[in-house]
């Protein structure tokens, strides 16, 4: 069946996702190299996975939910496919003496071992000595499929990663997205895995995708000013996107992404950490505008992302992460609060442990579902009606991110009135 590329906004009703459950790659940190990964502190995979499984449950009964792993071992089943990504990772993580016996594993083996690790061999004392018992480390970020790849209109976005802890990924996806056989696109906005240049980086959880011609970009921690001038070149120079809003926010770790502080919900509803977008600390935007010609932006500054919005036309009421109270909004915005997925213009799931947020969106008039609710049947999504599913994440949030983050979403329908 064919897997068609076609996302012009963050709340059309979804029709196809990407989602990785997580697996033994979680498990194979310990506290010394959780660091080199990224991570504060170490998951426990029985919890997380738990977890996760509500996710990808709503999602299952929404929309097309695919596994990456799954994607993966599709696409290693070619041999030239199999044996170029091989040679890319091994290159990377200078391990040439693994690539014999990696090319001889069968893809679904091969697809789950390049996700967990690939064990070194101690071939001289500088590897015996090393203190990582993987050649190849674990990805235990995979499972955050948002921040490797982005889809835009038709076509596909490959992150320049920040971090060289997350350069397999976005090498394992160019794989997937460039030459499995179902998937069918206009090709590649933008391949960050063909960049050189350090200073030059763009992840996922940093673009929203407003309207067919309208993106919002965070500049942020793991998204540089020069990133977000390249993609905006690359994604103006094949069209229809032609207005960007970019938003320059802390380069802090509770803010490692645009979507940590704001989220589209609803046609006209977003979430937000209000510090930073609605409050006096609020981060400053601006409209990049381009011509058709391919000439520089015409730039515009405003007070904050909402702002920049308004002037486009697009008026959104906010709905703070953490509700009213200070105190309460910059635990949950820890906690992923502001992080939430769109199934649907309305219909968006979450973590259910920010309960300030929650308690917001019902005010705001949402209605509250349980994950476990929906996935059973007992309470179905009713077309048009405005909801937030809740999931549980007291593990997952661990990582780092939220529902959006976890999540990559390829196609949705189209939504009117935007």
């Amino acid at each position: 069946m064919t897997i068609r590329i076609d996302l012009n906004s963050e709340i059309g009703p979804l029709q196809t996702v990407v989602v990785h459950t997580p697996g033994q790659e979680m498990e194979n940190m310990t506290p010394q190299t959780a660091a080199e990964v990224l991570y504060d502190d170490i998951l426990n995979l029985a919890l997380a996975g738990q977890e996760h499984r509500q996710l990808k449950g709503v999602l299952s009964r929404v929309a097309r939910t695919l596994e990456l792993q799954d994607l993966l071992a599709d696409v290693l089943a070619q041999d030239k496919v199999k044996t170029g990504l091989v040679d890319a990772l091994c290159s990377l993580y200078e391990c040439p003496e693994l690539i014999a016996g990696l090319v001889e594993m069968a893809p679904g083996d091969l697809a789950r071992r390049l996700i967990e690790g690939t064990p070194k061999k101690t071939i001289s004392l500088e590897k015996f000595l090393a203190p990582s018992r993987y050649a190849i480390p674990p990805l235990p970020n995979t499972f955050f499929t948002r921040d490797a790849t982005m889809c835009l209109n038709q076509r596909v976005i490959i992150g320049s990663m920040a971090y060289k802890a997350r350069v397999a990924e976005a090498l394992l996806l160019k794989a997937v997205f460039k030459y499995h056989a179902d998937i069918e696109s206009a090709g590649f906005y933008f391949d960050g895995t063909d960049n050189r240049d350090s200073e030059l980086t763009i992840e996922g959880g940093d673009l929203l995708v407003i309207r067919k011609d309208l993106v919002v970009i965070g500049y942020s921690e793991r998204t540089s000013v020069s990133g977000v001038d390249q993609i905006m070149r690359a994604i103006t120079s094949k069209g229809p996107v032609r207005n960007f809003i970019v938003v320059e926010i802390p380069k802090t770790r509770a803010t490692i992404h645009l979507d940590m502080i704001f989220t589209m919900v609803d046609r006209d509803k977003c979430v937000v950490f209000p510090p930073l977008i609605t409050g006096a600390r609020r981060c400053r935007a601006f409209h990049c505008r381009f011509g058709n010609e391919g000439d520089g932006a015409e730039i515009r500054e405003y007070p904050g992302v909402l702002e920049a919005l308004s002037a486009l036309g697009l008026d959104l009421k906010p709905i703070n992460c953490g509700g009213e109270d200070d105190f309460h909004q910059e635990r949950e915005q820890w906690a992923s609060g502001a992080n939430f997925f769109a199934f649907g213009p309305g219909q968006i799931i979450g973590y259910g442990h920010n309960q300030y947020t929650v308690d917001a969106l019902s005010q705001a008039g949402f209605d509250i579902l349980a994950a476990d609710d929906v996935i059973a049947g007992r309470s179905p999504i009713v077309p048009d009606s405005k909801v937030v599913v809740t999931m549980d994440g007291a593990e997952l949030s661990r990582g780092g991110g939220g529902c959006r983050c976890m999540t990559m979403p390829l196609a949705r329908a189209s939504v009117q009135d935007l």
